[in-house]
């Protein structure tokens, strides 16, 4: 049979990068299909595992403030933002993958109630999955609007050697975290930001209120991330019980 070992909960830890509650499988004696399972069950398990560290990375990243530090500290931190979104991507599109063929999986059992928690793990895993995927797409946004922010800044390459950077800034109502996230939110910016914040005219204090921000609202998706994990283990453990 399949024997399976769950991380403890921790549901209620203030710390950004939560105590995985996914383990992978450990095969005892399988059958092909249940070879299949724990094969791709496990993949998937370590792609979503793997997500919540570089997410718990990204949300202390954001609270570094080097975004107003030097140009380099400033330079350093773009670079690091969007090293974590390419992983998290990459391991969202191979997590995605291995979730695909656990449902072929599921579509090849011949007991009923094994084809659902089977197709139940999927659905689960995949949810978890996707909701990364959300998060590192609005971390794309915002490492976008940086680099645009930057790109708009008047400066010299001398600006690269240490000193603070200064960016051209425009007469715009003085914004709260909340509305200067709005541009790099696409869902909620024309709601909440009128002008919206164009990038090269904001200070670098709206920048770290924008990271503040991001770091915040990241951390507030993670319960939604982890309860679709807390889902898939439980289907998972009753999956492997008919192996």
């Amino acid at each position: 049979m399949l024997g399976i070992v769950l991380a403890a909960v921790v549901m209620a830890s203030p710390s950004p990068s939560p105590t995985p509650l996914l383990k992978t499988i450990v095969t005892v004696r399988s059958s092909p299909l249940c070879g299949e399972f724990a094969a791709h069950t496990n993949a998937a398990i370590s792609s979503t595992v793997s997500n919540d560290e570089f997410l718990g990375t990204t949300i202390l990243t954001l609270r570094s403030g080097d975004l107003a530090g030097s140009s380099l500290d400033r330079l350093h931190e773009i670079h690091a933002l969007s090293k974590l979104a390419d992983s998290i991507y990459r391991a969202y599109r191979a997590g995605e993958a291995e979730v695909n063929r656990l449902r072929d999986v599921a579509k090849s059992a011949t007991d009923p109630d094994e084809k659902q928690e089977l197709e139940a793990s999927a659905d689960a895993l995949g949810g978890a999955l996707y909701r990364q995927h959300l998060i590192q797409r609005d971390l794309d946004g915002f490492v976008a609007f940086l680099d645009a922010s930057d790109m708009m800044t008047s400066g010299s390459s001398e600006d690269y050697l240490g000193e603070p950077r200064h960016p051209q800034t425009l007469d715009m109502p003085d914004a709260n975290p909340a509305e200067t996230t709005a541009y790099w939110m696409p869902q909620v910016q024309d709601a909440l930001w009128h002008p919206p914040l164009l990038a090269g005219s904001e200070s670098l204090e709206q920048d770290l209120q924008m990271a503040q921000a991001a770091s915040d609202d990241f951390k507030g998706r993670m319960p939604d991330v982890m309860k679709d994990e807390l889902n898939a283990a439980g289907h998972i453990e009753l999956a492997a019980d008919h192996c």
